[in-house]
């Protein structure tokens, strides 16, 4: 009886992984059909990074077959960066400039009516500390 059954059992398992191929195909296709609609890059928050990590850890080297929304660099880095505990950057980027600095600059920007980012190129030996 077992010797019909397993064989039986195998062939039910091979037909449900072809069938689970084929739907995971259809969503990366549909996938790459949405990426091709955006315009910008997508940014993930810290939350939805969270959330790919916890389901890509499951499968393994497979999602770097899957993973479209970023490199699988870019994930194994998340990965890495979560086990050690570094925390996400600040959303809202770095440090700010010093005031003075900053009023420099403008300053800069009015007397030679250049705007803001020539007088970093025109000006390239002056450094600002």
């Amino acid at each position: 009886m077992s010797k019909i059954f397993h064989p039986l059992l195998a062939l039910i398992a091979s037909g449900t992984d072809r069938e689970l191929a084929k739907y995971v195909q259809f969503l990366k296709e549909e996938n790459k059909i949405l990426r091709s609609r955006l315009s910008t890059e997508v940014h993930t928050r810290p939350e939805e990074r969270q959330r790919l990590i916890q389901f890509g850890k499951a499968l393994g080297r497979a999602i770097e077959e899957l993973i479209t929304i970023v490199s699988p660099s870019t994930f194994y880095r998340w990965c890495r960066d979560e086990k050690n505990g570094k925390k996400t950057p600040n959303p809202k980027g770095g440090q700010r400039k010093p005031r003075e600095l900053r009023e420099l600059v403008l300053e800069i920007a009015k007397v030679t009516n250049f705007g803001y980012t020539k007088p970093h190129s025109q000006y390239a030996p002056l450094r600002f500390a």
